[in-house]
């Protein structure tokens, strides 16, 4: 029976069990009294075979009859010809087969969760040359076993060789050793083992092919039998069985040849023994010399022959990715530019287009980094087949193509159909940059860069495609600011501090940090122009930490000075999920000698529903600290009333866009009472931002609003202003002077 190994260790245990207790049916129990009848190959150690005595031994008969046992029932084990096997399984005289899953067997029986993995290797006698894969055996003579995995994929695939068919795998090497076969290609732990057992001249040509799942296999019939071996085998994992058995048979499932030290000294001792001959022999002592250098010879003659196709192999690998076959993104450049200096003479245009898989990323994260480079694979022999003008993968899931038709092009891609593998069915999508190339050539890498562009601006905006236009690269202003601040740092950074105000007392209790930027050269920068563009550059955090810890400084000195004020400072998500923020909290307060109750991190809503549990965690950790956090422009984008409840948050501060015009827009003033009604429900403090006038801060007076802080009462101002208003005490009349 063609089936079985690659030295692989055992599935995963708990993911093994979970996966078949949960798809394991736990009703159907009539007939589980009865016996279970289990069939199998007579010839295929070490997973199943009769010994001398008759009896039925290996790996998959003793895990059958763990499971049968599992569940309560007789295992009957019936060893016979693997092709007998099948038909009984067929014809159902028996329940159970252990065999590769493969997408023409499931056509016929349903699988269990595989319990192991296998490969086949190809077989040679020793001295043969390498073969690499399956394409080099066009035209050989190939053992394969009746009724095996290789004999019935060879056939299927219509591949071009001589099959010659034996009953079993010991007959399909004996094959190749009377030379009536070229090779054989045969499961590799039966094969291994027994080469090695009885010392068969014959050795592996060449790497591991067809990984396949081994299981369990009953007729499509047989639904309620199905679900019930899902079930046992899954407690047979879960009570650890699985592994006692797997331990039990692993030296022989993992078998391994001699080691190369144990060859090397074996011939060691031949090589002496026939020195000895030699020198009894000196009549023939020039005749052996003879034969000794023309072995050398063509020794050195295969030895070149080989390094002139290692060199050949490696030039070309050095311009060829290895999963694709594709030319890499240097031999592109060069293919592209010699391809449009011959349509230049021509007068023809062309496109070239930058195509990344758009959810490569999620399918290596859910199904393995094999299964995303199957993907690539697969997309990138569909691609070739389509006769772009040129063609290369650059990795990660991203293609670059040159073409004359933008339309085509485009559909082309967009229209792909879908991939399977495994039975898994993918549709692969692309996010498609386009850049058209000038009538006169121009620099290929520049039109790389527009392509990729336009796919970054496409990925952003949430489209399939989009082309490049000027206005989608930087503003060079932009990078100067972005490089200035990655060289200088904090250099020009400074706090400014706009007060809060309780609007039953009137008094300034407390006060958001907000940063300001003196560049050098630029001048005052505004915090609306610089702090997005250090936060799509990955630079936000060392603006935050600067800013926390002259909040901490600042509280620190107030609170010495018998005004303990309470300021807030703005988090990103960024400093929420990506940074130890809580370590930083508690270093600044030890450093300045801070007080955590003087302290207030405010994060938007949307920063907290990123990862909620993560966030809830840092804010929780933090209130155990002592320092309070604030959901900061409530009501925009992403309002939920149940973060109010699931995250240990001590303020609400409710978004300018629904203060400011609140007396004239009767819809912002209805949310803004429900917003503080609410929140005074739930024990929570409210801020109203931006209110610009008295009449507004009366009309959240008379709401009940705790606190505001807006122009009406003063601006971001300096640390020295903010004392002053610090003693100040605002009447809420509408002669009041703006502070």
């Amino acid at each position: 029976m063609a089936e079985r190994n690659i030295r692989k260790k055992p599935l995963n245990g708990v993911m093994l069990a979970l996966v078949l207790l949960l798809c394991g049916d736990c009703g159907a129990q009539e007939g589980r009294s009865a016996p279970l009848s289990f069939a199998g190959d007579d010839n295929y150690p070490p997973f199943e075979w009769l010994d001398e005595n008759g009896h039925a031994k290996g790996f998959v008969v003793d895990l059958g009859r763990a499971m049968a046992a599992q569940g309560g029932r007789e295992a009957r084990n019936l060893q016979m010809d693997w092709p007998a096997a099948l038909a009984g399984l067929r014809s159902g005289e028996v329940d159970v087969v252990a065999m590769f899953a493969s997408p023409a067997r499931a056509q016929d029986f349903l699988f269990t969760t595989p319990f192991y993995f296998v490969t086949h290797g190809i077989y040679g006698l020793q001295g043969s040359d390498g073969i690499p894969d399956l394409a080099a055996l066009q035209g050989r003579r190939v053992a394969l076993e009746d009724g095996g995995y290789a004999a019935d994929t060879l056939l299927a695939n219509n591949i071009d060789v001589v099959p010659v068919i034996r009953e079993d795998y010991r007959a399909a090497l004996q094959a190749v050793i009377d030379q009536q076969a070229d090779v054989a290609l045969l499961p590799q732990p039966v094969s291994n083992r027994t080469i090695s057992r009885e010392s068969l001249p014959i050795q592996v040509l060449g790497p591991p092919l067809w990984p396949r799942p081994y299981v369990f296999a009953v007729s499509r019939q047989q639904p309620e039998l199905h679900s019930w071996l899902q079930q046992q085998l899954g407690l047979v994992v879960s009570t650890g069985q699985y592994y006692d058995i797997y331990h039990r048979w692993r030296e022989e499932i993992e078998w391994n040849r001699p080691g190369y030290w144990q060859q090397y000294a074996g011939w060691l001792i031949l090589g002496a023994a026939l020195v000895g001959l030699l020198l009894l022999m000196i009549y023939a002592y020039s005749w052996r010399l003879r034969a000794v250098v023309r072995r050398l010879s063509w020794q050195l003659e295969n030895a070149r022959v080989r390094k002139s196709h290692a060199e050949k192999e490696m030039l070309h690998w050095e311009y060829h990715d290895r999963l694709t076959g594709l030319p890499t993104r240097p031999e592109f450049v060069s293919r592209v530019r010699a391809h449009l200096l011959r349509a230049e003479r021509k007068g023809s245009s062309h496109v070239l287009m930058v195509a990344k898989l758009a959810e490569i990323d999620d399918f290596i994260c859910s199904l393995g980094f094999g299964t995303g480079e199957m993907l690539v694979s697969e997309v990138a022999r569909r691609l070739k087949r389509k006769g772009f003008a040129a063609l290369c993968y650059m990795g990660r899931g991203v293609f670059a193509l040159l073409a004359q038709d933008k339309t085509a092009l485009v559909d082309g891609l967009l229209d792909q159909n879908a991939l399977v593998f495994d039975g898994l069915e993918l549709e692969p999508r692309f996010t498609i940059g386009l850049a058209h190339c000038p009538p006169t050539g121009g620099d290929v890498g520049e039109m790389l860069r527009q392509a990729e562009t336009a796919m970054a601006f496409a990925s952003r905006s949430g489209r399939s495609w989009m082309e490049y236009k000027q206005s989608m690269d930087p503003d060079p202003q932009n990078l100067f600011i972005i490089r200035d601040f990655r060289r200088s740092g904090r250099e020009g950074l400074r706090v400014m501090l706009q007060p809060q105000v309780e609007l039953i007392t009137g008094r300034v209790v407390g006060a958001e940090v907000l940063v300001r930027w003196r560049h050098p050269e630029l001048g005052e920068l505004s915090p609306a122009h610089f702090v997005p563009l250090l936060e799509q550059a990955g630079l936000v955090v060392t603006l935050t930490e600067f800013v926390l810890f002259e909040a901490v400084r600042l509280a620190a000195d107030f609170r010495r000075q018998g005004m303990p004020t309470c300021l807030s400072v703005n988090i990103s998500a960024v400093d929420l999920l990506e940074t130890d923020l809580c370590a930083k909290v508690d270093w600044a307060l030890a450093s300045f000698g801070g007080d955590a109750r003087d302290l207030r991190l405010e994060m938007t809503e949307t920063s907290m529903i990123s990862e909620p549990e993560r966030v809830s965690m840092v804010i929780a950790q933090l209130a155990s600290m002592g320092v309070t956090c604030s959901i900061d422009d409530f009501g925009m984008g992403y309002s939920s009333m149940s973060h109010l409840r699931q995250f240990a948050i001590s303020e609400v501060k409710i978004d300018r866009s629904f203060v400011y015009d609140m007396l004239t827009q009767e819809a912002h003033h209805a949310i803004v009472s429900a917003v503080i009604a609410l929140c005074h429900e739930l024990k929570l403090t409210v801020v109203a931002e931006g209110p610009e006038d008295w009449q507004t801060v009366q009309a959240l007076q008379g709401l009940n609003c705790d606190r505001a802080q807006g122009y009406v009462f003063s601006r971001p101002v300096e640390v020295s202003e903010f004392m002053a208003l610090r003693e100040q005490i605002f009447s809420f009349s509408p002669d009041q002077e703006r502070a």
